[in-house]
Order: C-alpha cells, then structure tokens, then sequence
C-alpha cells in the first residue's frame, strides 16, 4: 500500500476507511444519499480497492479455478453493498465475498415499493444532465422507475454480472447478532459473528436443502465494508419506502388536514405528494419551468450561486426577487397559476418546523434540502399549498385536529445506534474520534464518478490492461449507450456504407461506424454509437458498440482535435498505415489495426464555431477504414458525405424542438462543449495521414449532443419558435 499512498485512489480510500483497521464504510455520514449517490460512492471504493491493490484481482479470465487471496465482507445488500460488489466481481478481484443481509431478501427496503419514484439524477436540477432518466452506470445500471421497477431492472443486472463471472458470492439473510470487532491478532483484519440462512446469491432464494441454511458461526476477514444504510426512522415513523396513500385522492373524505414534521427531502416530498395533483419529481419540474426559459436562467445561476458556497445565506429572498425583475416575472406569475390549478383540493398541510422561519429552512448553512425541492417549496408556499408553523407539536395536533394516521413524521434514522449496536466499543469510538468535531467530515465520500470511462468493463486495474488480449479490445471498455441513439447511428451509418460498398468491388472488408462525444467525469471520450456497418465482414462475433476511446488516440482523436476531416494518403502501405496508429496510441484503447487495412478516414462533426486559435466543438466522429486494394476516398465523394452527414445534423437539430413522441435529446456534461485549441497533423504521422483543407467538415447550426433516449414525456414546445422546412 506504501506504494500508492498519494495516488488518487490511495486518497480516495481515506474518506471510507476507519483508521488503523480494515473496516470501510459506504456513505454513512453523507447527506447525499439517493440511490444514484451511495452506487457512485461504492464504485468509487471498488475502483480504489482495485487500484491501490487492496483487493488483488487478475486481468486474466481463468483456465481454473484460482484460490482467493483475501476475504471480503459486505454488511449490507442495498443498493450499495450490491454495487461494490459488483465493481469488485467485474473486475475479476481474486477473493472469497460474503455478504451479510440483516432481512429476507437483496435490496429490501424498496422491493414493492409502489408510492416512491426513483430518478438517478434529478436531485442534480437544473444542471445539465439531471434530467436523464437513465443512471448511465457501468453496473447494475437502471432507469427512472417505482421503486419496486427499479429493484426489478437491478436484480436483473445483478444477475447478469454473476453469470458473466467465475466469482460465486456467499449471501447471508436474515442475519441477527451480527457484531463485528477486532481481530486482537495484531493485525487490522477484522472478525464477524453472525447468525444467518444462507441463500443462493444470484436471486436470494433458499438453498436446496433449507434445512442447513439457517446457521451460526463467526469468521475473519482482510476487509469489511459496511454499507449498512441508516438504520430505523426515528419516532415510530412509517417507513419512507412503505406504501401509502397520501398521494392518490381520498375516497372517503372531502378534505383532510395533515400535519409534516421534518427538515429534510423526505418530508419535503410528502408535503408535494399531499398538496400537488398527479405530482412526480421528475415531470413537474418539466410542466412549471420547461417552457419559461428566463426564469430557468436565473434559477440555474442561483444554483450555481448557493452550490459554489454552502455558507451563503439569501436564498429565500434571492426566489422573491425573482418576482420583481422584469425579465422573468410574467414567467413567475405563470409558474404560480400553473401550481395554483394543480392543488389538491382534498389536503390541506401544516409544516411543523424546527427553524424559525422558511428562509432558514432553505438556506443552505441550515438546510438538509435539495435544491430543486427548495425551488418547488418555495412556489408551493407562494401558492399557499401549506402553512409552516413553529408551534409544538401537539398544540398544532389539537388545534386542527389532525387524526393520529395524517401526522407524518420525516426526522431520520438511528444511524449512530445501528452502528453501535454491530460494532465493537473500540470500532466505534474509533470512528467517533476521527470524526469528532472536524468540518468538512473526515467520511464525507464524493458522489462523482472517480473511474476512467469503461473502467469495468473489463479485468484488473488500469496498468493491467495491456495485458488484455487483442480480441477482447475489440468489445472492451462500454459505457452506456442509449438505444435510441444506437438505432439512429445504425440507420446513417448502413445507408453511408450501402453508398460506399456500390463502388467498392475489389475484395477486403469495409468498415464504417459513428463515435458520439461524450464527458466522463473531467474525461473527454469517443462512444461507438453502433456496431460496424458495411460488407459481411465488417461486424465482429460481439458487438463494437458502446466501447470508448481516449479522444486523443488513433484517427478518431486526430479529427476531434484538429476540427478537420483526417484522411489516409493514397495508395499507403498497410505496414506503414499501421505504423502509424501504433504511435497514435490505438492499442491502448482498442485491439491493433489489422494489417490489411489500407485506407481510412475520420469526418468531425462540428457545432457552432468560435473565433480562431479556438475550434467549435465536436459532437461525434464517423469512422471508415478498408482493406480494398487501391481504395480511395477522393474529394468529390467525400463531399458527397459531408452533405449527407450534415442533413444528419440538421435533422437532428430540428428533433430537438419537435421531439419525436417518448424520445428526448437529454443534454448529458458541458465538459466537451468547452473551447480548445486546434491541434495540428502529429509530426510522426504525416507521410502517412493528411488533414482535408479543401472540404469543410459537416457543421450544425446549433449545440447538439447526440444523446437520444427514452422519456416519459416531451417538453413543452413554444410552436411560434419551431424552425419549419
């Protein structure tokens, strides 16, 4: 570990381990903890377990069996104690996992969960990207659903990457006096006793013989690795993840009176579901906002304004102004008509607060609230959708009467008392005592994506990767990719070929795909957005599709970043063809190119330029290469390309504002959107590649990412503002 001890994933660790043992802890003490957050945070321990060589893994796919080098324990089997475990088992960690479930199944608190919606990114609004319904990550990935649909889509996953892996996790259920402590061996290794039915853990089901699942016994592990959630809600409170019915009509009463005690999302939440007719996260941010464009600007720069300092005080009055300021008080009013028509006419809601007034609860020095629920508060409180009160509790409970079963409390969980009661004296008030009084908290984990692009798609730590067989390069390294985008892909790229293949008689294979730009993090990537189209020989025994490249390696990355159309010389010798991607770097992201391939051309797709040294963006790349003898791609023909390629984008363009029905163009990260300087031809290739000056590549009139997915809805559409051919 000595080694690594100031490389990002060594300092990564430090905000999960407990000091001096090797107890690891998942978003404990976090105050972001949607499900997206705590499955980053546990693929973030996985990726830093992997790579600081805490868990040894092999790049290797096994001929036999191979014996664990360490044992693993995961106390939790959520959201995130499935994730790191699937982080670890697809990057073929060379360990014996176990994992420890306190009740009957894997992800138990949301399986049949039928009232609480899940979204992977809208507590992020109105950054970009918060409004895509798909997590987007490289395991157990899922899209905006019930919670109960989303334990569906999850388990599914996980079966997936237990099939597709020689490691066989050991599940406990069920698991009472579990207690964890400490070896006295010397040693950091930590020791657990448990009682617990044993299950098959692809599915949580009994074993076979049911008989001998239910056993006692205690062991001892490398590393354990709580992801234990938060406990029980305090007060009595009715589970956040149980069913109930405050949000549909009531079928026996005119009106009732609810009485919301709590500071947080969850009884933010309710207070929406009890006031807002056929209210969901997600879509009435998009029926209030999406239309009001200047009113959405300001709200977005005062995010920015409250996330940049958390101390910053002024929010409430900051929302008011915006009432006043001409450039978005019709829109204001318009959202208040728009919420007014939606409230319930059945609930009336007391907010029992524990601030003193709603600017401090919405302040971000005394707010747990996300913003976008500070936002939908505020214009409900506008409204009058609910009355706040400081009164005591029970005053207000007798003053409006509210019946026992319409009081909802929302005040968190025993967190510190779960975790005494598994954790020995000398565990604990370790963790106490690094915590202490320190700001920010020592365990505080960040809930950003901390791996490189198509991280686990492959074995063993990054180093490692060279010693991935050539074959699997050519299926490696995928990252999500929307089907919609996939099928648009496929369809211009089949129709490109079919026009090339009419010339191209002579044998040897032909390939052509589209790379759309995507940000990973801080990291600029080309996706494959569809398998190779072209003659019979051009798709592989697996699909291409999906895999990401460095977007500063091979032909692709000299397009993207030198703006211009890359183009093979004539009549190049393969040898020196290959030659030259070796020094473009190609095999580090992909298999080497085949030693046929005498042709090859890569075409930018642009977006509105910016002034000289700087480049417009790139939204995509389009990929051919060929092993025809004497094929060539000469200026006419290209230009032939570059108008279909950029009808393309104006067709995509024009789907941006009529959208077509259930597909959206989600606007993911602004990273590659940003100015850069224009990169020449690389000095080692020149002999061997040429830039097209005489032929401008394909250009939009407008900022378009190609990031076509599913939606339950389209946006509102301002029809005198839609561009008609």
């Amino acid at each position: 570990m000595n080694n690594f001890a100031r490389t990002p994933a060594a300092e990564t660790l430090k905000a999960y381990k407990v000091d001096g043992t090797a107890l690891y802890l998942v978003g404990t003490f976090d105050t972001g903890v949607t499900v997206f957050s705590q499955q980053t945070r546990a693929l973030n321990l996985a990726w830093a377990a992997v790579e600081s060589e805490l868990v040894p893994t092999t790049p290797m796919e096994p001929s036999d069996t191979i014996t664990p080098q360490c044992k693993i324990a995961i106390v939790g089997a959520g959201f995130a104690g499935l994730s790191v475990a699937a982080g670890l088992i697809s990057k073929g960690s060379v360990a014996d996992i176990t994992i420890f479930e306190q009740r009957d199944t894997l992800l138990p608190l949301q399986q049949g969960s039928d009232s609480r919606w899940l979204h992977p990114r809208i507590y992020d609004w109105p950054r970009e990207g918060s409004q895509a319904s798909v997590a987007m990550l490289p395991v157990l990935n899922w899209t905006a659903a019930r919670a109960s649909d989303v334990v569906v889509q999850v388990l599914s996953e996980w079966k997936k990457t237990l099939r597709g892996s020689d490691i066989n996790p050991t599940l406990y259920c069920n698991t009472r006096h579990l207690q964890i402590h400490e070896c006295g061996d010397g040693t950091s290794r930590v020791k657990l006793e448990w009682v617990g039915e044993k299950r098959t853990a692809i599915d949580g089901t009994t074993e076979q013989d049911s008989s001998q699942s239910n056993v006692g016994r205690s062991d001892t592990f490398d590393l354990v690795i709580l992801a234990i959630g938060f406990g029980v809600e305090r007060d009595g409170a009715l589970s956040y993840w149980r069913n109930e019915t405050m949000g549909q009509p009531s079928l026996d009463q005119p009106r009732r009176t609810f009485l919301v005690s709590g500071q947080g999302d969850g009884a933010m939440i309710d207070v929406l579901r009890l006031r807002i007719s056929q209210y969901r996260q997600d879509r009435i941010l998009e029926e209030l906002f999406n239309d009001k464009k200047s009113l959405l600007t300001l709200i977005q720069k005062l995010h920015t304004k409250y996330t940049d300092d958390e101390h910053r005080k002024g929010l409430f009055a900051d929302f008011e102004a915006l009432e006043r300021n001409e450039d978005t008080n019709t829109e204001f009013e318009g959202v208040i008509k728009q919420l007014s028509r939606r409230l319930r006419r059945d609930t009336d809601v007391i907010l029992h607060l524990q601030v003193r007034n709603l600017s401090q609860l919405l302040d971000p020095p005394t707010s747990r609230i996300s913003f976008q629920n500070k936002i939908l508060i505020f214009f409900l409180y506008k409204c009058g959708g609910f009355v706040p009160s400081t009164l005591d509790e029970e005053k207000l409970i007798k003053q409006h009467a509210v019946h026992k079963g319409n009081i909802v409390r929302r005040h968190g969980t025993y967190r510190d008392d779960q975790l005494s009661a598994i954790l020995s004296d000398h565990l604990y008030r370790a963790i106490k005592t690094r915590r202490g009084d320190a700001k920010p908290d020592p365990f505080s984990q960040p809930d950003r994506a901390r791996w490189p692009g198509g991280y686990f798609d492959f074995r063993g730590k990054s180093q490692d990767s060279f010693l991935i067989e050539d074959n699997q390069r050519a299926h490696w390294r995928k990252e999500y990719l929307p089907g919609p985008t996939e099928l648009m892909a496929t369809a211009f790229c089949s129709t490109l070929a079919g026009l090339i293949c009419s010339r191209h008689t002579e044998p040897g294979r032909l390939r052509v795909t589209l790379h759309r730009a995507i940000s990973f993090g801080d990291e600029e990537l080309l996706q494959q957005a569809c398998d190779y189209q072209g003659t019979d020989t051009a798709r592989g025994a697996k699909t291409s599709a999906a895999r990401t490249f460095p977007a500063n390696n091979g032909t692709i990355g000299i397009a993207y970043r030198s703006r211009k159309i890359v183009r093979s010389v004539s009549k190049i010798a393969p040898t020196q063809l290959s030659e030259a991607m070796d020094s473009l770097q190609l095999n580090e992201a992909s298999r080497k190119m085949s030693s046929s391939v005498k042709f090859v051309l890569a075409i930018p797709l642009l977006e509105p330029g910016n002034s000289l040294p700087y480049a417009p963006s790139v939204t995509g790349v389009i990929y051919i290469d060929s092993e025809a003898e004497n094929f060539f791609i000469a200026n006419e023909e290209l230009g032939s390309i570059v108008n279909m390629a950029t009808e393309l984008l104006n067709a995509l363009t024009r789907a941006n504002k009529k959208p077509f029905d259930r597909i959206r163009n989600i606007e993911t990260s602004s990273t590659n959107k940003q100015s850069k300087p224009i990169d020449s031809l690389p000095q080692e290739t020149r002999d061997t590649l040429e830039l097209v000056t005489e032929i401008s590549p394909p250009q939009t009139n407008e900022l378009l990412n190609l990031n076509f997915d599913y939606s339950d809805f389209s946006p509102a559409i301002e029809e005198n503002n839609v561009a008609h051919s």
